[in-house]
């Protein structure tokens, strides 16, 4: 099954408008129940063929395992259908297309509600996080400032908005949201964890592991303040507690692919090859075969061992990867007998993320 995944994958990377692959992978992921992205992928398959029975037939399938006997999608269409004027039956549409990753439709479907009841700070909060997830900041802050401006004990408002601040480089300004959040939320534990990533970026680390070690007081379970502590202490060299950082992170949530990416970064760094090839190669064949830097790392110890035909199927994935995600190439799409000098100097880098808090259905 992950071979079966692998070369769907690589087909999709070929070609990203190639249904029957989409519609193939989603058939593995179904088997293996991973609902989710099975429904991602079907969805993606009708979306570019609409008239794809199959798709529909799959995707209903889906949804039966899931535990919803009626399509979900029709459900919430006729909800819409039969109550035209309650806003949170197109709030409702919404955090479906957002589950699904279909963060424009989900957009679409929040203004709608905002329509109906313009007044109403969690329509606006989920508005918002679309609008991040998007890439969007100045429209989400624009959205957050306004959920606030009704409803200041939002802590989730202040908190998203501070990341929108954070994520177009206005420090002071994520700052004082951040203390915001705190005043209405004591115990608001992600709050430290991005004051921890404004530490690292002024290269205070003890801050910033202070920061984390008190977002973890907060709340144990943080797995993002014991991931951006893991960076920290790889930052600081300090290797074997970064790993055991890590390994703790995928022990709780072993889909945490940063984490396993930055097992293989540290490894990489230490001269461990071998180790880290392992766990380039866990990423690429079952957490998530399009993280495209793990192609990309992988490449670079092909390089180094003298495998330059891997090192160039490598890089060619990352290329295609980044071009599905970004619709560009990278900026140098290197020939084959070319790879063997690309990565001389090349020094992988940590992965870091800020998180935002996800989206609610609330009334007024």
């Amino acid at each position: 099954m992950d071979e079966a995944l692998a070369e769907y994958t690589k087909a999709i990377e070929s070609n990203p408008n190639l249904v029957e692959a989409y519609y193939g992978r989603g058939a593995v992921y179904l088997e293996q129940d991973k609902l989710e992205e099975a429904a991602i992928d079907f969805r993606k398959a009708i979306d570019i063929n609409p008239n794809y029975i199959d798709a529909h037939k799959k995707l209903a399938e889906t949804f039966i395992k899931i535990g919803a006997p009626d399509d979900e999608f029709q459900k919430r269409v006729k909800a819409i259908e039969n109550n035209p004027e309650n806003p949170l039956t197109y709030v409702d549409l919404g955090v479906f297309f957002h589950k699904l990753e279909k963060d424009i439709d989900a957009i679409e479907q929040y203004k709608k509600a905002l329509e109906l009841d313009p007044k109403n700070p969690y329509i606006m909060f989920n508005l918002g996080v679309g609008y991040l997830d998007m890439g969007l900041y100045g429209d989400a802050e624009t959205v957050f400032e306004k959920a606030i401006g009704i409803n200041p004990s939002y802590d989730n408002a202040h908190y998203n908005l501070a990341i929108a601040l954070h994520k177009q480089g206005k420090v002071d300004e994520t700052i004082k949201e951040l203390n915001k959040t705190l005043e209405v939320n004591p115990k608001y534990s992600d709050a430290y964890v991005v004051f921890g990533l404004i530490s690292i970026n002024e290269k205070k680390f003890e801050e910033a592991i202070a920061h984390y070690n008190k977002a973890m007081e907060i709340n144990p379970d943080n797995l993002d303040a014991r991931y951006q502590r893991a960076i920290v202490f790889a930052l600081q060299n300090r290797y074997d507690e970064a790993l055991a950082e890590n390994m703790a992170v995928l022990e709780k949530n072993p889909k945490y692919v940063n984490a396993a990416y930055n097992i293989g970064v540290i490894y990489h760094r230490m001269d461990r090859l071998d180790k880290a090839m392992e766990w380039y190669d866990k990423i690429t064949k079952k957490i998530d075969p399009l993280y495209e830097d793990a192609y990309y790392n992988r490449a670079q110890i092909y390089s180094m061992k003298g495998d330059h035909s891997k090192a160039y199927s490598d890089y060619i994935s990352y290329s295609y990867i980044t071009k599905w995600r970004t619709g560009k190439d990278p900026a140098v799409v290197y020939k084959q007998d070319e790879i063997k000098d690309m990565f001389q100097k090349s020094i992988p880098t940590l992965k870091g993320q800020t998180r935002e808090q996800g989206i609610e259905v609330k009334s007024n």
